[in-house]
């Protein structure tokens, strides 16, 4: 492949990662607004962000019984019913961490809820003993760590999805079906299920390459067009650059060692 018609492919798959995180904004604008498509578009991003959502109630230390009900009741009550995406905005680049603030919050406020006992006076009003404690201090018995690396592992799975959608769609309507199949095979199938790497020499007998360095420079070029567009998507809903940097360096690695 020339460099030019290399450059052409690289913009129409950078134009069609684009276009998928547009479409994603759109439809958390949409939700967000009273159009005729916003309950459609409410149940789209629910889908979407439930599993890492999940994920951090989980971790949080609430039972796996009772995970889907929390998390039910945050996409519920704080998501999609206190404005929470109508503050998320594409020139913001943040709402990642504005989610994972809201739902940190959530489960902290469900985890004390739970702990705090409860006296009721004789006007039949419940106060929480605790309802005064809401200083700086209020997540010091509970451990985020855990929490939040689940959710950004399940964010992470998100955007590789999206990404992966990205280079196969980029793959078919470019007739690359061989070097989607290569890369596909070879990295994405054993990163994300465990499957077995298939062989350089399987590659070559099934698609009639010549040399071994035909699949090498397959893998290298679908690499670059994956990871391409794996940050296009992470950097469009986050605003932390090093963050976003650790992940793919992070993800790098485990393309390299799939590679050799």
């Amino acid at each position: 492949m020339n460099s030019e018609n290399e450059n052409t492919q690289l913009n129409r798959s950078s134009n069609s990662s684009a276009g998928a995180s547009q479409t994603n904004w759109k439809t958390i604008i949409d939700a967000a607004s009273n159009s005729p498509t916003a309950g459609q578009s409410r149940e789209g991003v629910a889908r979407r962000y439930w599993p890492a959502i999940h994920a951090f109630v989980r971790k949080s230390g609430i039972s796996q019984a009772e995970a889907d009900d929390v998390t039910q009741a945050f996409i519920c009550d704080v998501m999609l019913g206190r404005d929470l995406l109508a503050r998320a905005a594409p020139e913001r680049g943040r709402f990642r961490s504005l989610l994972l603030t809201s739902v940190r919050n959530f489960a902290i406020d469900e985890l004390r809820r739970r702990k705090s006992p409860t006296r009721k006076p004789a006007s039949g009003t419940v106060f929480s003993l605790d309802d005064d404690r809401r200083s700086g201090d209020q997540n010091a018995d509970l451990n985020l760590d855990e929490p939040e690396h689940a959710f950004h592992a399940q964010w992470v799975t998100m955007m590789i999805d999206q990404a992966i959608s990205i280079v196969r769609e980029w793959a078919i309507v470019n007739s690359q079906e061989v070097q989607w199949d290569i890369f596909n095979r070879r990295i994405l199938e054993p990163m994300r299920t465990g499957a077995e790497p298939i062989s350089t020499e399987t590659f070559m007998k099934q698609w009639s390459l010549t040399s071994p360095a035909q699949v090498a420079n397959t893998l290298a070029r679908m690499k670059r067009k994956f990871v391409a567009a794996l940050m296009e998507q992470l950097g469009n809903f986050d605003d932390d650059p090093d963050m976003i940097h650790r992940e793919v360096s992070t993800l790098l690695q485990a393309l390299e060692r799939k590679t050799r």
